[in-house]
């Protein structure tokens, strides 16, 4: 059973409020290679990626789901740049995931906030 049946309803939400994408498990990889959980939500403002993710830390030796991160990302990717101008905030770093599901709507909430405010300036 998935560790996100009582998160994912509202992942779902906001991301229909976003017109965004919601990812589960990187349904796209090989069968093989998605050995974990995670969400992501992504769309594009003014031409602004941005993303929420929530995964589990990734570490020299694999991914450890015992520890989860909550992070909150926009970048500009113009497909011909090397660098890719980006912002980020990490608002869970290496903690266990119930601190996740039992602050969820604190931690969607401040998501939006952060993500819907980003301009190309606060990009570097």
């Amino acid at each position: 059973m998935s560790r996100f049946k009582d998160i994912d309803s509202k992942l779902e939400n906001l991301s229909n409020n976003l017109n965004a994408k919601l990812t589960k498990d990187r349904p796209d990889y090989p069968e093989a290679v998605r050995t974990f959980e995670e969400r992501r939500i992504d769309w594009i403002d003014n031409g602004i990626n941005k993303a929420i993710i929530i995964q589990p830390n990734f570490e020299d030796k694999g991914v450890n789901s015992s520890i989860w991160n909550f992070i909150n990302i926009a970048w500009f990717d113009d497909a011909t740049s090397v660098k890719r101008p980006q912002w980020i905030k990490i608002l869970v770093d290496k903690g266990k995931f119930e601190s996740i599901q039992n602050n969820i709507d604190n931690l969607l909430l401040d998501s939006e906030k952060n993500l819907t405010k980003i301009t190309f300036n606060d990009l570097t």
